[in-house]
């Protein structure tokens, strides 16, 4: 029997990059937040990668990075809402800036809104449209100098997060003995109580 988790197949299947705070909220004990959660983790996942066609309703249908083509009474059922609320909750992403709804002959295009920034690789679409290579290294993200005026290698305000130089660990071995000794003799007063 092949195991599906084993290293290799996992090396080889790819992976779709879901921003944390959708990954946070599908745990919210709030149903309506969980519901927007689990519904964008949803277009996360299912979103196409690379361009591709699709099939619906026997139509053939491009789909660019960033985008999926469903049909929406399916994906209202799927998550058990009410037609009405489905059309809230689109409409709350949509006005949001989420993601892009376009209509189409038995279904529906959503895109998602800033894909590229989020999952963090220019589509060769956006390179092409914007001078190559060099101008799409020149688009992307710089560290930069936080407003504190402290500078931070690899911190990109942007994101909200530092980079992954980790500072060594520098770990005196005496205070650690001095430390251990000291728990040592906790233990044995707390022993000396209870008996």
């Amino acid at each position: 029997m092949n195991k599906f988790f084993a290293l290799e197949n996992l090396l080889k299947s790819g992976y779709c990059i879901i921003p944390r705070v959708i990954l946070d909220n599908q745990q919210s004990s709030c149903k309506k937040t969980a519901l927007r959660a689990d519904i964008l983790s949803y277009f996360y996942q299912k979103a196409y990668f690379a361009k591709g066609d699709v099939v619906l309703d026997g139509r053939i249908y491009t789909c660019f990075r960033g985008e999926l083509i469903v049909n929406q009474q399916e994906l209202a059922a799927f998550f058990k809402t009410e037609r009405r609320q489905w059309n809230r909750i689109m409409a709350e992403f949509t006005s949001e800036n989420i993601i892009r709804v376009d209509r189409l002959r038995g279904g529906s295009r959503i895109s998602i809104v800033a894909y590229d920034c989020i999952v963090g690789k220019k589509s060769a679409q956006y390179k092409q449209t914007n001078g190559g290579d060099k101008a799409a290294e020149d688009a992307a993200p710089k560290a930069k100098k936080p407003k504190l005026g402290v500078w931070v290698e690899n911190y990109y305000p942007e994101h909200h997060v530092k980079g992954c130089d980790i500072p060594p660990i520098e770990i005196d071995l005496e205070k650690l003995i001095a430390l251990q000794k000291m728990r040592e003799e906790e233990n044995n007063k707390q022993k000396n109580i209870f008996r």
